[in-house]
């Protein structure tokens, strides 16, 4: 057996640089900032009858299981906020997943109150507004009928009836009386309370449910946390987080009572909600999604649809740059003028803040917006070189695959030549590299080897690594030097950590690998891992460091939720490598 893991470098040609797209169409803006000392996450957002705008969002300080439920409001389409009000605020406990319901003057902010002691009983807490926000009611609580429900953190509706829906979603475990402690052990069910009296009563309505394979450990079952949209027959679109590898959708043609039609939806999605506005433009209705296009939770992207969410627009990545992790929980409205808006919480270094996307509908679907024409990019030639992690694997998506489908989504024309070879070390790769790199002039060249250097085949009776660190390290400079002489750019990146399987601790169960420690098979590749950040440091090189994004990512579940074998990448594993050079490419 060859062990087969890796560094990858990126190299990138001065001209490969791909801007974002400049436009006055297109602004972001922060509404709540860590800097004030606190994270704020979970937005919900809504037109007011006044044609305001209100998010409403939870605040908490970081350590703290005290969370409350604040708002502001914007008077000019979202370019500027009020200062924050607090709505509800239940001392020592956590208020979360805020919601909005908007009837003519009479406005809903509602949320989910949750005491500490485990995932198994909530309570939803609300306060009203008779005059379009401007005064509140003290919290009052709105009964459920369930021991644990969450997932109210989309908009409700009114429909074309007068009906008020409100999405939510709960547990079956939780209503047999269990206590969880993780969301990887939650069973949801998704669907919508009623209200036929203008909201002075509220009913549970049809729920949904949906068995599939998850994605990772951590992830939810069933369907969870609803956005809800009415289409222009009357109908009732629905868009639910799962725990697969898409968002689940459902229809319902009789007001949420029942749902019809539970199944994938075409959005890939994982783990993650979405959130579903209504939008005119030049005469033509149609649906605004914002949703995280991944298995993880980025990239954040738009697009619409306008034959009730059976198609949908090329992806717009709406939240870069990503520099602290996730961008998530988005919710979106279209302003009183035109202007489409999305609201996020993204992790930023310090926190977590409340962001805010403000485009056109023609920034969306990519019309003509009159500005002065730009030259477009020339096409870039990647060439992924590497090892067996780089090379095609059967019907594994690799990242090379995944890049191929999706730069031209993120506005980058790409030729993607994969060039791995199993089993390659360094020294090895040095043979070709002039044969399989720089004989296709390419403009951005990955390189991910490290695994095979690292190992020591100790099924041989070997004692040292296939090739020594320093030469490692030597190997690596050599292909920076080579490819920065002719005018590169490079990012080097960390191999991913192998896991324990029964096959590895047959083969590879002895010194100097411990099969005792869960991390022992690492034993020699974290010092691979940690030559790779020195170099980059040392260099002057952007470092994406794909190991400890790995070992991040595995505190949710187990390292081999990402790795296929216990040395190579999955699918999830090749989709969290592919955005983050994507990131990279397209910033």
């Amino acid at each position: 057996m060859r062990i087969v893991i890796g560094v990858m470098v990126v190299c990138v040609l001065g001209r490969a640089a791909v801007p974002r797209e400049a436009s006055a169409l297109f602004a972001q803006s922060t509404i709540a900032s860590h800097e004030d000392g606190r994270n704020h996450g979970l937005p919900s957002m809504a037109r007011l009858g006044d044609g305001r705008i209100l998010v409403v969002w939870s605040r908490f300080a970081p350590g703290s299981s005290d969370f409350a439920i604040v708002g502001a409001f914007s008077t000019d389409g979202g370019a500027s906020w009020t200062p924050p009000h607090t709505f509800i605020d239940h001392e020592g406990v956590l208020d979360a997943d805020p919601s909005i319901v908007v009837s003519g003057s009479r406005v809903f902010v509602t949320c989910t109150t949750v005491a500490p002691g485990g995932i198994h009983k909530s309570a939803t807490w609300c306060v009203r507004s008779e005059d379009d926000g401007h005064t509140w009611s003290t919290p009052y609580e709105i009964p459920m009928n369930h021991r644990y429900t969450c997932g109210k953190c989309h908009r409700g509706l009114r429909l074309k009836s007068g009906t008020l829906l409100l999405g939510y979603s709960w547990d079956v475990l939780c209503e047999k009386g269990e206590t969880l402690t993780t969301e990887g052990q939650m069973d949801l069910r998704a669907g919508v309370m009623r209200s036929t009296d203008n909201g002075e009563t509220w009913h549970n309505a049809g729920d949904t449910h949906a068995t599939y394979d998850k994605v990772s450990g951590g992830a939810v079952s069933g369907t969870d946390e609803p956005a809800i949209v009415e289409l222009d027959d009357g109908s009732i679109y629905m868009l639910m987080r799962t725990g697969s590898s898409h968002l689940y959708e459902a229809r319902s043609t009789d007001e949420g009572q029942t749902w019809l039609g539970i199944q994938p939806s075409p959005l890939t999605g994982s783990n993650a909600p979405a959130a579903l506005s209504r939008f005119e433009a030049k005469g033509r209705r149609g649906i605004f999604v914002v949703w995280d296009n991944a298995l993880v939770r980025y990239p954040l992207c738009a697009a619409a649809s306008f034959d009730g969410g059976r198609t949908w627009t090329e992806p717009k990545d709406i939240a870069l740059p990503y520099t602290g992790g996730q961008a998530s929980y988005p919710s979106c409205v279209q302003a009183r003028d035109g202007t489409l808006l999305a609201v996020w919480q993204q992790d930023v270094p310090g926190g977590r803040d409340v962001r805010l996307a403000r485009c056109s509908p023609a920034w969306i679907l990519e019309e003509d917006t009159g500005t002065a024409a730009t030259a477009s990019p020339q096409p870039l030639t990647v060439v992924l070189f590497g090892d067996s992690t780089t090379a095609p694997r059967g019907p594994l998506r690799v990242f090379a695959q995944l890049l191929a489908e999706e730069l031209p989504g993120r506005g980058v024309q790409a030729k993607v030549i994969n060039a791995g070879v199993g089993g390659n070390t360094t020294t090895m790769a040095r043979k070709r590299f002039e044969r399989d790199v720089l004989a296709h002039k390419p403009d951005v060249v990955t390189l991910f080897f490290g695994l095979n250097d690292a190992a020591v085949d100790v099924w041989k009776d070997a004692k040292t690594p296939r090739v020594p660190l320093e030469q490692f390290e030597q190997n690596l400079r050599y292909f920076v030097e080579k490819l920065r002489a002719l005018g590169a750019k490079c990012i080097l990146m960390t191999p991913n950590p192998m896991a324990w399987t029964a096959e590895l601790t047959k083969m590879y169960g002895k010194p100097p690998y411990d099969v005792n420690d869960p991390d022992g098979f690492n034993i020699i590749l974290k010092d691979y891992a940690a030559s790779v950040r020195a170099i980059a440091k040392d260099e002057n090189v952007p470092l994406i460091d794909v190991y400890a994004l790995f070992q991040e990512r595995a505190k949710e579940g187990s390292l081999h939720a990402l790795l296929l074998d216990g040395m190579h990448p999955n699918d999830l594993g090749h989709r969290i490598i592919a955005h983050e050079v994507m990131t990279h490419l397209t910033q």
